[in-house]
Parts: structure tokens; C-alpha cells; sequence
């Protein structure tokens, strides 16, 4: 039943392409340039404001399907084509579409870095691409014959859905209006946070500022983090409403208080580590991706967990709904054996990320660590390790690192050197450490991962749903088309390079039938360019 449940997931690929083409323009492109515009061009500096509503309002419309229509649409999805006539023409139209979408987004910045308006002609075209990326995976998210089946109910929860995610996305804008009467009360928590571990605190509640001598912070509204506490009540209430058939009432609206409680402490947890992070690791890293991030992490972090923690708790499940496992014999799930260690080593790099400082992840031996351990726990069923390789695997390892050496563009010289200075300044023994680190990441734990997930699960997986079927030496030029653009786009740097390198350790797997030969040729092909980089100085590659 889970791998029944993975493929249907599987299937809704548009709307994970269509996540990606939107990540793609917001890391891409700053949007404050926008602000300063003139005419209508401002007005689309909001829509990073907006953006996070549309998250809202889809997960609290999936939420409302309920157990009976999800399982409805999920198994729709089970049995549509994965890329059908269909799909494939919403997929072509939509390459073109983001092609020119991006092109244009840099077009639009540039006009409005240059303080003159757009004109309306540029802004219409804008508008009408972006609907038209948008609009064309839509169309290809769902099979035709869902749409017609469930298309009435699925409406009326749609409308309910824009609804109430607009109100929790508004709620949430809304509580920031708290702030004027919470704020001593954040100010005063983050203090006696702080107070244990640091003697020079430097302390001002009026005037909203908090930090040490030497990083000293402003908590403004806009960034304090208590719309949160807006956007968790309309969530869990949300949940609670939808599964008042299954939970125990009045015991489980203990989750409601539970959860905005949780929302403002971490909320403070959030700002005194900002400031240790100011003042221990960098401030650079404090105020760029640890201030963004973080928040979000722990926002998601206690809302999906108290969500687990109701639908696993015997205390809160009414008991004529528990159900009963203990007779149950373990089943093997292969999705969950292939995919772990990638999902583990992108979640790692998310958690790393809030201390990063540019190109320079001070925290990348985590990686090794949590993957390492992914590993181990899936180790019955991980394919068997056959020595040697294959004469071949090698082969196409040393022609991938000529070819990446090729195609790849050279980095921006400034950030490699930043790079460069940044691990030099950890000194010896730490900067030879770091640099040990990541090359034994790259070279072992990457691309055991990577092959993994791309090659030894979304290759076959694309062939036929019951992927631990499939011959492994079967190709179909879908399957190594679309596996390679999936495994490129964990490499926005070299697109071209990776995609390639997608294509040629399929080959590899291809050739004997063993996943174990794509890993050798894609460890020799990280381990030569980890060499060259130490050798020949040549940090761009790590960018």
C-alpha cells in the first residue's frame, strides 16, 4: 500500500516541476530592485509577500480532501500515465513558457535597476507567461478522468480551501499587529535565553534591541516571527476541524493552545540563536540564511510534528478508530530504501544551511554523519556491494570529469576566493578538516545517495510502477531523459554538465545491471574534481 501511495505521489511530478520553476526565480533574482519602480512594476515586489499564501492555501486544501477523497485522487494518480501525450505537450509548452519567463524576469530587473518604468507591454507579457507556466502543469497534474470525477467536489473544496488559507495567511499578517503589546514579553524571553551563556549583553526593550557588545540586533515587526502564532492557530484548527471524526474531543483541542505557545517561545529560541550565531559563528551568516530560514523550519518543524504526534497518539485517536498492529508482520518498503539517503542528505544541507556563509558550509561533515546513518539503517536491503566493478564504470567516471571540466562555466572568481579565504581562515587543524570533509562527501556519500534515488529508484520507477521489478538493465529514453533533468536539477550550476553525467551513469547502471557500477563511476568522477580543486585551487567547482 505505501508503494501504491509513492507512485501515486509520484505521478503529480508537474506540480513538484512547477515548485522548482518557482524556486528557480526567487533564488535567481533579488525583487527589491522592483520596489523602486515606477508604475506597475512595484506592485510585483508583493508577490514574495504573496507567495507564502499559495503554500498556505494548498496545504490547507489537501488537508480538507479528507481520507475519502484523497484516497479517491490518489488512486486516480496510481493508474494515469506517468507522461502521456498529454503531459508531454503541457510539458513542452511549459519549457518554453519558464525559458521565457526567466529571460524576461532578468529583462524586468534590469529596466527597473535603472529607476525607469516598464512598459505595459513588458508587464502584460510577464503576467501572461507566468500564467501560462502555471496554468499548463496544472493541466498536467491531474488526469483527465479525475478532473471529470472529482471535479465538483474537489471545487467546492478548493473554494473552502482559498477561503480559509487566505484568512490563516491574512491571520497570520494580522498578529504582527500583536507585536506593539508582546513585545516585552519576546524581548524579556529572548533575554533570559541569552542570560546563562554570555555576560556582556546589551539590552534596550524600548527600544526593541538586544544582542552583546559586539552584534546587536534590531527586532522589528516585519521580522520578529509572531505572525506565526496568527498562521498556526488557523492550521491546527484547520486539522482539528478535519479530523474531528477521528480525534478525541475536548482532549484534542489541547493542541491549539499547545501549538501557539510553541510558535512564540521558538520564536524567541529563533532570535537568540541569530544572535549566537552573530556573535560565535559569523555575522554574515546571522542575517542571511539563518534569518530567513529558520523561522520557517520551526514554523513547519511543530506544525507537522503536533499533526504526527494526533495521528499517532492513543490518548488523542478515539479507541474504536486505533488501530491495532500488533499482529502485523513488517513489510519492506523499497521507496523508503532508495529515497532515504537523498531525502536525508537534502535535509541535512537544509539544517547546515541556516549557518552557512555563502558557498562555505561550515557544518557539511553533518552530512557524512545523518547519511551515514540513513544508510546503516536500510543496510538488509540496500543492493549487495559486487568487487571489482566493472572495467567500465571507471572509464565513464574519468570521461564524466573531462566532460564536467567542459561544460561547466567557471564560477565567479570573488566567491571562489572568498571561499578559499574563509577556509584558510579556520586554520590548521580545522581547515584541513573541513577540506577532508567535503571531499570524503562528495566522494563517497553523494554519489551513493544520488545513484540511489536517480538511478536505482526514479530510472526503473519511470519504466513501471512496481520499480523493484524492473530488469535493471532495462533503459527507456523517457525514463534516462527525464532521471537525468531530475538529477541535473540538484545542480543549478551546471545544468548541462549534470544532465549529461545523468545520462551516463544510467549507462553504467544499464551495462551489468548493477547500481553499484553508476556508484563507482560517480565517486571517481567527484573524487578527480575534489582532487583538482585541492591541487589546482580551483574552488569555483565547489560553488
Amino acid at each position: 500500500m505505501t508503494d501504491q501511495r509513492n507512485s501515486a505521489l509520484l505521478a503529480l511530478w508537474p506540480l513538484y516541476l512547477l515548485l522548482l520553476e518557482y524556486l528557480a526565480i526567487s533564488v535567481s533574482f533579488d525583487a527589491k530592485p522592483l520596489f523602486e519602480a515606477t508604475g506597475a512594476a512595484k506592485n510585483l515586489g508583493y508577490l514574495g509577500i504573496l507567495a507564502p499564501g499559495f503554500v498556505v492555501i494548498a496545504t490547507i486544501t489537501y488537508v480538507l480532501l479528507g481520507p475519502a477523497l484523497r484516497g479517491e485522487l490518489l488512486q486516480q494518480l496510481r493508474t494515469a500515465e506517468l507522461f502521456g501525450p498529454r503531459r508531454r505537450i503541457a510539458l513542452a509548452l511549459n519549457a518554453i513558457c519558464f525559458g521565457l519567463l526567466f529571460w524576461l524576469t532578468a529583462q524586468l530587473l534590469a529596466v527597473a535597476g535603472r529607476a525607469k518604468a516598464p512598459s505595459p507591454l513588458l508587464m502584460a507579457a510577464y503576467l501572461l507567461l507566468a500564467a501560462a507556466c502555471a496554468f499548463s502543469l496544472l493541466w498536467a497534474a491531474l488526469p483527465q478522468a479525475a478532473w471529470k470525477q472529482l471535479g465538483p467536489r474537489a471545487g467546492q473544496v478548493l473554494g473552502a480551501g482559498l477561503l480559509v488559507g487566505a484568512l490563516a495567511w491574512g491571520a497570520g499578517l494580522a498578529s504582527g499587529l500583536l507585536w506593539d503589546h508582546m513585545q516585552r514579553v519576546t524581548l524579556y524571553l529572548v533575554f533570559s535565553l541569552m542570560l546563562p551563556f554570555s555576560d556582556r549583553l546589551a539590552f534596550a526593550p524600548d527600544e526593541a534591541l538586544i544582542g552583546t557588545e559586539t552584534f546587536l540586533v534590531e527586532v522589528a515587526p516585519e521580522c520578529s516571527g509572531i505572525e506565526g502564532i496568527g498562521l498556526i492557530t488557523v492550521v491546527m484548527g484547520v486539522f482539528l476541524w478535519s479530523a474531528r471524526q477521528r480525534l478525541r474531543f475536548p482532549r484534542a483541542l489541547w493542541l491549539l493552545p499547545t501549538a501557539i505557545g510553541l510558535v512564540f517561545f521558538f520564536n524567541a529560541v529563533r532570535i537568540a540563536l541569530l544572535i549566537a550565531v552573530g556573535v560565535y559563528v559569523s555575522p554574515e551568516v546571522a542575517l542571511s540564511g539563518f534569518h530567513s530560514k529558520a523561522g520557517w523550519l520551526f514554523f513547519c518543524a511543530i506544525a507537522l510534528g503536533l499533526i504526527a504526534l494526533a495521528q499517532r497518539s492513543r490518548s488523542l485517536q478515539r479507541p474504536e478508530l486505533q488501530l491495532t498492529a500488533a499482529g502485523d508482520e513488517p513489510t519492506w518498503n523499497a521507496t523508503a530504501t532508495y529515497l532515504m539517503p537523498l531525502l536525508t542528505l537534502i535535509a541535512t544541507s537544509l539544517v547546515t544551511a541556516l549557518f552557512a556563509n555563502g558557498a562555505f558550509d561550515l557544518l557539511y561533515g553533518l552530512r557524512i554523519l545523518t547519511v551515514s546513518v540513513a544508510l546503516y539503517s536500510q543496510r538488509a536491503h540496500l543492493p549487495p556491494v559486487r568487487w571489482p566493478p566493472s572495467w567500465h564504470a571507471p572509464l565513464i567516471g574519468l570521461a564524466v570529469f573531462a566532460l564536467w571540466l567542459w561544460l561547466l562555466p567557471r564560477g565567479a572568481e570573488a566567491d571562489a576566493a572568498q571561499l578559499q579565504q574563509k577556509i584558510e581562515a579556520l586554520g590548521q587543524p580545522w581547515g584541513s578538516l573541513w577540506l577532508a570533509s567535503r571531499a570524503l562527501g562528495a566522494t563517497l556519500i553523494v554519489p551513493i545517495a544520488e545513484e540511489l534515488a536517480f538511478r536505482g529508484y526514479l530510472l526503473r520507477r519511470l519504466i513501471a510502477p512496481d520499480f523493484s521489478e524492473v530488469d535493471k538493465r532495462r533503459l527507456t529514453s523517457v525514463a534516462v531523459v527525464v532521471s537525468s533533468l531530475a538529477f541535473a536539477a540538484l545542480h543549478p550550476g551546471a545544468l548541462l554538465a549534470a544532465c549529461v553525467a545523468g545520462v551516463a551513469y544510467a549507462l553504467a547502471q544499464a551495462a551489468r545491471g548493477r547500481t553499484g557500477d553508476a556508484i563507482v563511476a560517480h565517486a571517481l568522477t567527484n573524487g578527480c574534481i575534489a582532487a583538482y580543486v585541492l591541487i589546482a585551487d580551483a574552488y569555483w567547482l565547489w560553488l
